[in-house]
């Protein structure tokens, strides 16, 4: 299981994401067993963070906003 700190970040950084992007925030965020999901009920479309490698790409620097395709 993740722990509660590792969730959180991965939300912070999603959400600033989409921010960012000037896209729509989710309607509702859940913290599952080893992922973060996001979820946008009236456009019925989810966004799964799996959290297994999230400090490691993170480590790297992370992605840039350029190279994530809304």
């Amino acid at each position: 299981m993740a722990p509660i700190d590792q969730k959180q970040r991965a939300e912070r950084r999603m959400l600033d994401l989409l921010a960012d992007s000037g896209l729509p925030l989710p309607d509702v965020v859940e913290y599952g067993e080893a992922c973060v999901r996001f979820l946008w009920m009236d456009r019925k479309v989810a966004v799964i963070v799996e959290l297994e490698d999230f400090d490691v790409i993170d480590a790297y620097g992370g992605y840039d906003r350029e190279d994530v395709a809304a």
